[in-house]
């Protein structure tokens, strides 16, 4: 019998984070991932784990705590993908079918936030990655090495806009990204994807919409 040779380089792992009221975290959303994926190990990311770990980025980290929530929740995004790999979701998103084995075949990837009303913005909601990942260990460095990260909005210094700005900047050819409609299909601008394209998940938007204190409660799948 010949052994089958696994291409797969992205850990089976689905990583979650959720700082802040834990009442309210929105395991209705994390559950269709759980249900869709059994065979992945599913990792949730707390005030435990914000609190406990020695974070590189932990005096930024503090600083945003006090502003924006999910700012701290990019930066830890960044040091968890870097030390484990994985696929690292948002906690308001909803998994419609399985994921597939080959999005596991390659360094990394993430995907559009949306090529109409955001053309060129990789989201940060959808970054997988091997573990010790060279380009994802320099988002860190870049963000630690910043006098501030609160002198424009999160998504702008640590979100979206950082790891787009990375990827341009230090052309790190081995990110793949995928047409938004896998991850994010109904963009909060109104604009939705109608074609009859793969969709692994849709985004329920909860810190723009700020519907994170009722989405909890939401009826999901």
């Amino acid at each position: 019998m010949t052994a089958t040779i696994s291409r797969q380089r992205i850990p089976r792992i689905l990583h979650v984070i959720w700082v802040g009221d834990e009442s309210r975290r929105p395991d209705n959303c994390i559950s269709t991932w759980k249900q869709h994926n059994p065979d992945w190990t599913v990792k949730i990311w707390g005030n435990a784990e914000l609190g406990s770990r020695g974070w590189i980025n932990a005096k930024h980290m503090r600083t945003m705590s006090k502003r924006e929530l999910n700012g701290v929740a990019d930066m830890m995004r960044w040091e968890i993908l870097y030390e484990e790999g994985g696929f690292l979701i948002d906690a308001d998103s909803v998994c419609t079918r399985p994921l597939d084995d080959w999005l596991l075949e390659q360094e990394a990837f993430a995907c559009w936030e949306n090529e109409l009303v955001r053309p060129g913005l990789i989201a940060a909601g959808y970054v997988a990655t091997v573990p010790e990942n060279p380009f994802i260990g320099q988002i860190i460095q870049d963000i630690q090495a910043l006098p501030t990260i609160t002198d424009a909005m999160a998504w702008q210094t640590v979100g979206p806009q950082r790891i787009t700005d990375a990827y341009f900047k230090y052309r790190y050819s081995n990110l793949t990204i995928l047409p938004s409609q896998f991850f994010i299909p109904q963009h909060f601008s109104g604009i939705s994807y109608t074609g009859g394209g793969t969709v692994y998940a849709t985004q329920e938007w909860g810190s723009t919409r700020r519907s994170y204190d009722t989405l909890y409660l939401k009826k999901v799948a």
